[in-house]
């Protein structure tokens, strides 16, 4: 996917354009004479969130671009890692259908993002088709997020329902909020099997939250017994203290858009 932003809705073509204009007219910044050049760190996998919500009676053609024209391009795009899609299965806001593309960093974004602008065999550009879809739909938003191994397990495509979890911590606790994870809440969540696997990522640009957790369940009812064991007396949710509030939605998978 394009990003920082795609080209809808309409009123926000203008503004992006000019951004993109700057962008290039500014050029490379100029480095100091005397500047060494650095070595290239290693790059996490970043990921990138758009949700969708589709005017009304669009769905089927904004899947149809996203099947017969999109994911064909993205097959050939060398620096997409992996890119899946979801449905709604149940969810606090309104949403048709959540994208997500993983990268090598942002430099991978980058790097995606040049072929993404190259004319396919037929002329044709992710650019144009995105063009397509702005026409309907009727919102979206865009997310980033580094994930963090050392909070993650190995996800599978085993799992019947995906849950994201938007997590805003109280100002100045991100490390003892993520101390807590890795020593008290994901040891005790493993025990008692309370899903069959996930990941925690932190937010790079988002609307106000702080990191994402993601959960492979199998049923509605296995995310029930996540939410009561988590809250019965002994429970090590210690890091529970430390969230300031907290978003839910339990998604899909959609996977005749998946690639990779």
């Amino acid at each position: 996917m394009p990003s920082p932003s795609f080209p809808f809705p309409q009123r926000h073509v203008r503004r992006g354009l000019a951004l993109v204009a700057g962008a290039v007219l500014s050029g490379t910044p100029v480095r100091a004479l005397d500047a060494q050049p650095r070595a290239a760190a290693p790059q996490s996998e970043v990921r990138q969130l758009v949700t969708f919500l589709f005017l009304p009676g669009r769905f089927a053609d904004a899947m149809a671009i996203y099947e017969s024209k999109l994911k064909p391009i993205y097959a050939d795009v060398a620096p997409l890692q992996r890119f899946r899609a979801y449905r709604e299965a149940e969810s606090p806001e309104p949403l048709d259908l959540v994208v997500v593309s993983s990268y090598a960093g942002m430099t991978g974004m980058d790097l995606a993002n040049e072929a993404l602008r190259r004319p396919n065999a037929a002329g044709q550009t992710a650019m144009s088709f995105y063009g397509a879809l702005s026409a309907m739909t009727q919102t979206h938003h865009d997310q980033f997020v580094e994930m963090l191994p050392a909070l993650s397990d190995t996800a599978t495509e085993a799992a019947t329902l995906t849950v994201f979890e938007y997590i805003r911590v109280a100002p100045g606790k991100r490390a003892q909020y993520e101390r807590g994870l890795r020593t008290e809440v994901r040891p005790f969540e493993r025990a008692n099997g309370l899903y069959q696997w996930s990941e925690t990522g932190r937010m790079l640009v988002s609307d106000g939250w702080d990191y994402l957790r993601i959960f492979g369940i199998a049923s509605l009812g296995d995310w029930h017994r996540y939410t009561r064991d988590a809250r019965q007396p002994g429970s090590p949710f210690a890091a529970d203290t430390l969230v300031a509030a907290r978003k839910t939605i339990i998604l899909r998978r959609e996977g005749r858009l998946s690639v990779r």
